[in-house]
C-alpha cells in the first residue's frame, strides 16, 4: 500500500498499490537547468533521478527545458506555495481511478546509491485547484521518529476513498530505499 501524506498530513490510500515501474535504460538525467553535486555525490540533491517512477500507469519524465521548468515553476508557486522544485511531469492525464498508482524502481545510476527499495514510498499530494479530499483523522506511529526506543504517535489525515477527482495535482514521491533516499516532486493532471 503507498502511504500517502495530503498536503502535508500523512494519508493511507486504501487502493494504492506498489510495485516496481519499468526500468529506464541507463541512469535519468537532471535537467540541465538544475544546479547541485552530479558528478560527485548523485542522490544528494534529492531531486528524483535516482530512481523511476508511473503514476496511474503513465510514466514520469524529466522536464528537460528550461522555459517550461520555469512557467510551470511560476504556476505552481501561485497555485500552493508549498510545492517546491518541480523537474518532473506526467504528460498524459491519468484517470481519478489510477491516480492513486504510484509504482517505483531504483534506475542503474541509482542503485549503487540507495539500493533496493526497503519500503513502499511516502507520497505526498498537493491538490492544485481547490480539490476536496476525503479523509479521516488518525494516530499513527513515526518509525522516523524514537522517544526512549519508541516510536512517536503522530497525527495524520487518511484518504476515506480510492480516488482522486479531477484537477491539477503535484505529488512528492519519496523513494525509500536499503542504503538512502530520493524525492520527485511531480506535476499531473487527474481527467
Amino acid at each position: 500500500m503507498v502511504r500517502l501524506l495530503l498536503a502535508g498530513f500523512a494519508a493511507v490510500a486504501a487502493a494504492g498499490c506498489v510495485a516496481t515501474a519499468p526500468a529506464s535504460p541507463g541512469g535519468t538525467p537532471a535537467p540541465s537547468y538544475a544546479s547541485g553535486y552530479f558528478d560527485r555525490l548523485p542522490c544528494v540533491d534529492r531531486i528524483g533521478r535516482c530512481f523511476d517512477a508511473t503514476i496511474g500507469g503513465q510514466p514520469v519524465e524529466v522536464i528537460a527545458g528550461q522555459a517550461e521548468y520555469e512557467r510551470l515553476r511560476a504556476e505552481l508557486q501561485r497555485l500552493n506555495r508549498n510545492v517546491r522544485e518541480v523537474y518532473w511531469i506526467v504528460r498524459t492525464p491519468v484517470s481519478g481511478d489510477a491516480a492513486l498508482d504510484v509504482l517505483t524502481r531504483p534506475n542503474a545510476m541509482g542503485l549503487p546509491h540507495v539500493g533496493p527499495e526497503r519500503e513502499e514510498p511516502d507520497v505526498t499530494v498537493y491538490a492544485l485547484d481547490g480539490q476536496d479530499l476525503p479523509s479521516e483523522t488518525e494516530a499513527v506511529a513515526d518509525d522516523s521518529v524514537r522517544v526512549g526506543g519508541r516510536p512517536v504517535l503522530t497525527q495524520q489525515e487518511t484518504l476515506t476513498e480510492d480516488f482522486l477527482p479531477p484537477g491539477r495535482y503535484a505529488f512528492a514521491i519519496k523513494y525509500l530505499g536499503r542504503k538512502n533516499w530520493d524525492r520527485k516532486w511531480v506535476f499531473l493532471t487527474v481527467r
